[in-house]
């Protein structure tokens, strides 16, 4: 979010908390309106309902990012107001380029009368001087406080729009109860309305756009009120229960419903990084004019938004029902009207499930199988990165150039066997040959991109890093040895390490001579990792160090090994631990690799029985390793998750190249479930987007759902591939593309395991990011 941005979810929030608490909400609820005029009054003096319109006629001028910040304040405070209507629906239709509204522009800028748009036609005939329309239009939204009406009609030239005075004489609306009481529904009637000419804003293809942007963006606003409505509930969850005592307990202190409430901020945080991470990509396209999407490929682009905003809004709604017992089923508590709101905004532009089809459509029916670039490297010719981007990089694009060449080149050659490879756990992945392509790695330039240029790094920004992990992933870059080591260590050293242990260790980790492995969890110490059991002592000059260390990856592998160990005797939990940094090939370690369930061995055991090390190699203080290791493994969540996610979507084509071939694409349920996938796909790399950001307000929260996100989508996106192949997958599969879903099914069963359990990230982010009681 943009300072500016901040600003007016601040002084939505303000205002709002002021004008539009639960008296005002209940005053409109009892009334049966549905609708507050003096707030509507007091919300356009602030221009807000301008927000969409062009500066040039009177308004803000503003774009989607801001008006989805604005929308999910109106939608936590259940605002009985008609803003989606009017300043999104009929902003959207009165500015539509091809449309002649730009007086209508000018009046809603300044002053700001209620509007409502219908989707349904009635029909319109030409007369002497203008037009006579007829027809019903049911269940207008805001249509019984509007000023004016935009409806659409049949005409003998196709769509058109008119715009209606609500007093127009013949012309009648209906109020209609709705299950939303905070909301005012009508029926709008015409029976022989004559219209001046200048009333149809517009016939035929121009006016068919119209509506169908219209539609898109409007669902775009209520996917971001559904968003704020999903707050709202979680945050009344936290409340009620952390008051609400049981059994002489809090009942936010019952792991049942604090497991509960971490799913919501999951569903809220995962749906706030759709709608605004849709929000600034639509922008960007419709500001393209040259090149602005067509109406299905708007509606593609906004389902994102669409489907995981609906999903929280109901699902946190539901639970925030459910989590008040007894007292959230009565008309007292506003559990309901958040119930309702949700249910009723599922239904507003469409099933939810019409906004997957669009999706699959692209998914399954237009790209064509493997990666989305159809091979392994773009145009160019440099032969290593320096040649492609010069040590001064450039813009994202040039990197992104200079990957994809300097791979087509090297990929191509002698290390063609690893094109793909995630690393060891992979069948024909060869120690020895990904040895010397790190090395080739770091010959091209291509190491150390993320490193401060005064530690031997490239220095590269934020999005230059994004860049180079994405494209490297997707033209088919194998799983990296020296990721521990570079991506984990090296910061941790930058930060924490003297400048003799930087000079000794850095140059190797980028040169790719020395490889890391991570030494942290223990058999009695797995999730519970402060409970380490690993000892290390003092001996003329050296660590002395005794101990077990389990699901160590890639130690088989590697030259050294961080690990965290006990060096205070007596000390308990947090206290008296420290990070030393060890040789694995020496007398006194022992390695053992463990045999998954996939067959292959990856992690490992690692025995040390007076393994030594030289006193000088701790990673910060002696006593205060804790600190440290916490600082590595939020390292963890570092831009190389951009890369991860890259091969997921690789994962992702793979199921859908197999569900094209075998004919499971024309299963319809099988083709939302590949569309949900691509749209959480694209929501992971939204909310990794946001923490690398450190979006303030909300780049924690984001942090604190990423690991348990991505781990159940690729659990699903395994289960999944199983059900495309079908009873094929029950056998051993000699077809390489069957036998790639079958290990994706069974490696993507340890995501929810490793790195900590869904049940304990579950404990975090209740007791971390909700503030709920142990």
């Amino acid at each position: 979010m943009t300072d500016e941005q901040r600003l007016i979810a601040d002084a939505a929030a303000d205002f709002l908390g002021r004008r539009a608490g639960r008296q005002t909400l209940r005053a409109a609820v009892e009334a049966g309106t549905g609708h507050d005029g003096a707030l509507w009054a007091e919300l356009a003096a602030l221009g807000w309902c301008g927000l969409l319109v062009p500066e040039a006629a009177g308004g803000l001028g503003m774009g989607l990012r801001e008006l989805v910040v604005l929308e999910e304040v109106l939608g936590a405070h259940l605002a009985p107001l008609p803003y989606l209507e009017t300043a999104v629906l009929a902003a959207a239709v009165i500015g539509h380029p091809g449309l002649q509204g730009r007086a209508w522009q000018q009046r809603l800028a300044a002053d700001a009368p209620v509007m409502a748009l219908s989707f349904d036609a009635g029909t319109a005939d030409p007369v002497a001087g203008g037009w006579q329309l007829e027809g019903l239009w049911p269940a207008v939204a805001a249509a019984p406080a509007a000023a004016a009406l935009l409806l659409p009609a049949r005409t003998p030239g196709g769509t058109a729009l008119f715009v209606v005075d609500a007093g127009q004489p013949g012309l009648a609306v209906t109020r209609r109860p709705s299950i939303d009481l905070t909301q005012c529904l009508g029926d709008v009637r015409a029976s022989a309305v004559r219209l001046p000419a200048e009333a149809c804003l517009g016939v035929g293809a121009a006016a068919e756009a119209a509506l169908a942007q219209a539609r898109s963006l409007g669902a775009l606003a209520l996917a971001a009120e559904q968003l704020g409505l999903a707050s709202a509930a979680l945050a009344a969850s936290v409340a009620y229960t952390g008051q609400r005592v049981q059994f002489g307990r809090p009942v936010a202190a019952f792991q049942a419903v604090k497991h509960r409430c971490a799913q919501m901020m999951v569903a809220v945080e995962c749906a706030r990084s759709a709608v605004h991470g849709t929000a600034g990509r639509v922008d960007a396209a419709l500001r393209e004019q040259a090149c602005a999407p067509s109406p299905a490929g708007l509606q593609a682009l906004v389902a994102q938004a669409c489907v995981l905003a609906d999903e929280a809004a109901r699902s946190c709604a539901r639970e925030n029902l459910q989590l008040h017992g007894g007292a959230g089923y009565t008309w007292e508590f506003d559990a309901h009207l958040l119930l309702r709101r949700a249910q009723a905004a599922s239904q507003r532009f469409g099933a939810p499930g019409s906004w997957l089809e669009p999706v699959a459509a692209t998914l399954l029916d237009l790209a064509p199988p493997g990666r989305p670039d159809g091979g392994r490297a773009g145009a160019g010719s440099g032969r290593d990165g320096r040649d492609g981007v010069g040590s001064q990089p450039g813009d994202e694009d040039a990197i992104r150039r200079g990957i994809r060449a300097w791979l087509q080149h090297r990929l191509g050659g002698e290390f063609a066997a690893l094109e793909g490879l995630k690393g060891p756990g992979e069948p024909g992945f060869d120690p020895a040959l990904a040895r010397r392509w790190e090395r080739a790695l770091a010959e091209g330039g291509w190491t150390a991109v993320g490193w401060p240029r005064e530690h031997g790094g490239r220095g590269w920004s934020l999005a230059q890093q994004v860049a180079f992990h994405e494209e490297y992933a997707k033209a088919g870059g194998p799983g990296r040895l020296g990721h521990i080591g570079e991506q984990l260590l090296a910061p941790t050293l930058v930060r924490h390490g003297t400048p003799a242990q930087q000079a000794r260790f850095l140059p190797p980790i980028r040169e790719g001579r020395e490889f890391w492995a991570q030494g942290y969890s223990e058999p009695g110490a797995g999730s519970d990792l402060a409970a380490v059991a690993t000892r290390a002592r003092l001996d003329g000059g050296q660590w002395i160090v005794d101990g077990q260390k389990v699901w160590t990856s890639w130690a088989h592998l590697s030259d050294w090994i961080f690990v965290l160990a006990r060096t205070e005797p007596g000390s308990q939990r947090h206290q008296g631990l420290t990070l030393l940094l060890v040789p694995l090939r020496q007398p006194g370690i022992a390695v053992r690799p463990i045999r998954q369930i996939t067959g292959h061995a990856e992690f490992n055991e690692v025995f040390f029985d007076g393994a030594r090390t030289e006193g000088s190699l701790h990673l910060g203080p002696v006593g205060q390793g804790w600190r440290v290791a916490m600082d590595l493994l939020q390292v963890e969540r570092g831009v190389s998750t951009l890369g991860q996610q890259a091969h997921f979507r690789q994962e992702l084509d793979a199921v859908a190249a197999v569900a094209r071939r075998n004919g499971a694409s024309r299963d319809p349920v099988l083709r939302q479930r590949l569309a949900r996938a691509a749209l959480g796909l694209q929501a992971l790399r939204d909310n990794a987007l946001r923490v690398l950001a450190g979006d303030a307000g909300g780049g924690d929260r984001a942090g604190f759902v990423a690991k348990y996100a991505w781990s159940n989508w690729r659990r699903d996106l395994g289960e999944l591939a199983m059900d495309v192949l079908g009873p094929a997958g029950v056998v051993d599969a000699s077809d390489a593309q069957a036998a790639q879903l079958q290990r994706l099914w069974l490696e993507s069963r340890a995501d929810t395991i490793y790195a900590g359990t869904n049940e304990i990230q579950l404990n975090l982010i209740a007791e971390r990011a909700l503030g709920m009681p142990r």
